[in-house]
């Protein structure tokens, strides 16, 4: 009989892990459904609200900017006090912050809300990767868990930001009250399903060290996302960006000699948790030019709607569905870190170089080879770091360094956009300030031009100028423009596959086990 019995229970413990792992991927869906949602819904919010320019900078980033604030504490916390608790704990929160957001009087609260729910998101998201470790603790199920968990999010995304994109239509504060609704089913799906996990081990809390990397985190991240606005060479930038790296280094210097660090900086001596940081850098910065730079062109361009856009970028989010099961279960087979991580962030730089020779009249078929190899690329890089990142760390800091992946994630996106913007728009300025001083045009008409082309960017109406100039302008306009994106992706490309080498040297060859 209980040879009958064990396959039996087997079966019921491979089934319960499933429903772990899908609960899981729920409770990590509020923050990545979160962008998609928010940069269409805030600007509605901000006229209804009647937020000014800076208010309304500062209701786009701060929810960014408490992610960072708070994911290495969320983690250090669900060492000490258990990682199911506080990822329930940061649902709740990201509840109330999407409530406080939507039925928002004034500015103020709604800025309260959109903070409230980053501090969720970073407890939810974080913690909810650190689990995985307990539903699947052996290597090859892990490895394949962390793919499955990669790839059924990134499909819940697909599906969710459809919805999402279409309450935003219809109401800003619907919007963002989806994330949080499901982030209240997998709360009470994790509740039943998820088991806890912490260790007594991990010893008291780095109060110090937590706050120095959340202030040098934020002001570092405040700093680039100010670059595109207003240079690098502005006061916006500099101060907050010398503040932050030195936190940052007062941080690393901090919890080196920490007994009981917050973030186990010697941890990262491993070749293969540096390559996790680095590559998650990388890959970021190619997630954001392709997520960016690739929409503004389709819109400045070639005129495409934002639901064209939308539609547009399936082939990379199909591309990273599929590629998220085979990147795991290569893993799980042993294919090398080496070959994987370079491997995938050069297919990721092949694909922007690629992406980089758009014309004035590219149709669309062209982008869909580089579309699949760069969501392919993503997830070759993605999924064995990931699977580095939780199943390497000792017992006391899975959640410590599971949540600084997304640390590391988040720097990676807000640098790929700085970066590519700053180079973008600093480029293009002086190309068509020479086009139309080759073209003899008077200051005045230099001024004309700049707003011809803003109306046609912003509205396309340019019924209210000359049809000939309004031509003119346009064309000269977009040659600029196609010129400054061919560098840029070029640029970004370059600096991706740097990653790639760079990666390639840090880690060890494989020994050779045969005799």
């Amino acid at each position: 009989m209980s040879d009958i019995a064990r396959p039996g229970a087997i079966g019921g413990a491979k089934a319960q892990g499933g429903s772990a792992l899908l609960a899981l991927v729920g409770a990590s869906l509020p923050m990545n459904l979160d962008p998609a949602i928010h940069n269409i819904a805030v600007v509605a919010a901000g006229n209804t609200l009647h937020m000014t320019g800076t208010e309304r900078s500062i209701a786009a980033s701060i929810g960014t900017l408490c992610i960072a604030a708070a994911i290495l504490t969320t983690g250090s916390l669900g060492d000490r006090v258990g990682r199911k608790k506080v990822m329930l704990l940061g649902l709740i929160i990201t509840l109330a912050g999407g409530v406080v957001t939507a039925l928002a009087p004034s500015a103020i609260v709604f800025m309260l809300g959109r903070a409230l729910s980053g501090v969720g998101f970073a407890a939810s998201f974080g913690l909810s990767f650190a689990l995985l470790r307990a539903v699947a603790p052996e290597p090859d199920a892990l490895a394949r868990a962390v793919a499955k968990w990669l790839a059924l999010q990134t499909l819940g995304i697909v599906i969710l930001c459809l919805v999402g994109g279409y309450l935003a239509g219809v109401s800003w504060r619907a919007a963002y009250l989806l994330g949080p609704l499901v982030g209240v089913l997998a709360m009470f799906w994790c509740m039943k399903v998820v088991p806890e996990a912490k260790d007594d081990a991990a010893g008291r809390l780095d109060t110090l060290g937590l706050m120095l990397v959340a202030i040098g985190l934020v002001a570092t991240l405040y700093a680039v996302s100010n670059t595109a606005s207003a240079g690098w060479n502005s006061a916006r930038v500099l101060i907050p960006l010398s503040a932050g790296l030195a936190l940052l280094l007062a941080f690393g210097f901090w919890e080196w000699r920490n007994a009981n660090p917050a973030f186990p900086i010697r941890s990262f001596t491993d070749p293969e948790l540096l390559v996790g940081a680095l590559s998650g850098i990388g890959f970021n910065i190619g997630n954001a030019v392709v997520a960016i730079q690739l929409s503004l062109l389709w819109q400045y361009v070639y005129r495409y709607k934002p639901l064209e856009v939308s539609l547009g970028q399936l082939p990379f989010i199909v591309a990273c569905i599929g590629a998220a099961s085979w990147a795991g279960s290569l893993v799980a087979r042993g294919v090398s870190m080496r070959l994987l991580v370079p491997g995938g962030l050069l297919v990721m730089a092949a694909a922007l170089a690629a992406m980089a020779f758009a014309g004035e009249s590219t149709p669309y078929i062209v982008f869909v080879v580089p579309l699949l190899a760069a969501g392919s690329g993503l997830m070759l890089t993605q999924a064995p770091t990931a699977n580095v990142f939780v199943a390497k760390p000792p017992p006391a800091l899975v959640g410590a360094i599971g949540s600084s992946r997304t640390a590391f994630g988040q720097f990676g996106f807000a640098l790929g956009l700085a970066l590519s913007s700053s180079l973008i728009y600093g480029l293009f300025s002086p190309a068509l300030r020479h086009r139309l001083d080759q073209a003899g045009a008077s200051p005045g008409e230099r001024a004309q031009a700049i707003g011809i082309l803003q109306s046609y960017v912003q509205t396309g109406d340019t019924e209210k100028f000359n049809a000939k100039m309004v031509q003119d302008v346009v064309a000269n306009g977009i040659s600029a423009y196609l010129g400054s994106y061919r560098v840029t992706m070029l640029v970004m490309a370059a600096l991706i596959a740097l990653i790639a080498a760079l990666c390639f040297w840090i880690l060890p060859r494989r020994p050779d086990t045969r005799r």
